[in-house]
């Protein structure tokens, strides 16, 4: 499993009784507001983005409280190549949860043991030829 993290836009500022409903329901996100608006920020351990979200949104709504929607930042991570720089790439931050929620649904075949061979393909490649 991994962690993820991401962001709930909430319709309204939770009141005393919510945030402590919200609070006896999951121990994984923070309520805050930043400039007005009234936000769940999470780090949820979960075996897919989607689960993730999917889990923290039945949470909130058991809690009843309403998220406007979720705000996922851009990361991409090349393993030992590093981090990419979307923006440098003119791809923003609408376009990254798009390309994100597009691809999670390779996420738990891509991150399994036998996909680690495409992590140095050449090399491996290189082995095969050698034989």
């Amino acid at each position: 499993m991994k962690i993820y993290e991401f962001t709930f836009i909430l319709t309204a500022d939770p009141n005393e009784e919510e945030a402590d409903r919200l609070y006896s329901i999951f121990d994984d996100g923070t309520i805050i507001t930043v400039e007005g608006i009234p936000q769940i920020h999470f780090h949820r351990e979960a075996f897919s983005l989607e689960s993730a979200i999917g889990s923290a949104l039945m949470d909130i709504q058991k809690a009843g409280v309403d998220a406007a929607h979720v705000h996922i930042k851009p990361k991409v991570v090349l393993g030992a190549v590093g981090n990419i720089d979307l923006r440098e790439r003119g791809i923003d931050e609408a376009q990254a949860a798009e390309i994100r929620a597009r691809l999670a649904s390779f996420a738990e075949d891509w991150e399994s043991p036998e996909m680690d061979v495409y992590d140095n393909y050449d090399e491996e490649k290189a082995k095969l030829q050698t034989r």
